[in-house]
């Protein structure tokens, strides 16, 4: 990008980039995992958060979940309740196993 910036602005050419980072990376600190269903303390709050760069990749099997457990107060689907809020409030950190 840098050569098509620079014929516009000479300037620019005798810049460097040390470091960068581009865009909003949404996680929990808690374990790094996304947190799907009811919130432990706040009725009516129903969270599918916290996929970092995953989103668009689990967000049709996390939606699918959600309408399921909104319209019949639990999961059909999938069993998503590993990811609930509960884990959080109980400490029990969702570690995963297979990181690459």
């Amino acid at each position: 990008m840098l050569p098509v910036i620079t014929t516009r602005l000479p300037g620019l050419g005798a810049i460097t980039v040390t470091e960068s980072w581009v865009g909003h990376y949404e996680f929990n600190t808690f374990d790094h995992n996304a947190i799907i269903g009811p919130h432990t303390e706040v009725p009516n709050l129903v969270m599918c958060n916290g996929f970092s760069g995953h989103g668009s990749q689990q967000a049709p099997a996390c939606g699918r979940g959600v309408a399921e457990l909104i319209t019949y107060g639990e999961f059909r689907t999938l069993d998503l309740s590993a990811l609930s809020h509960r884990r959080i409030a109980e400490n029990r950190p969702l570690t995963e196993r297979a990181v690459i």
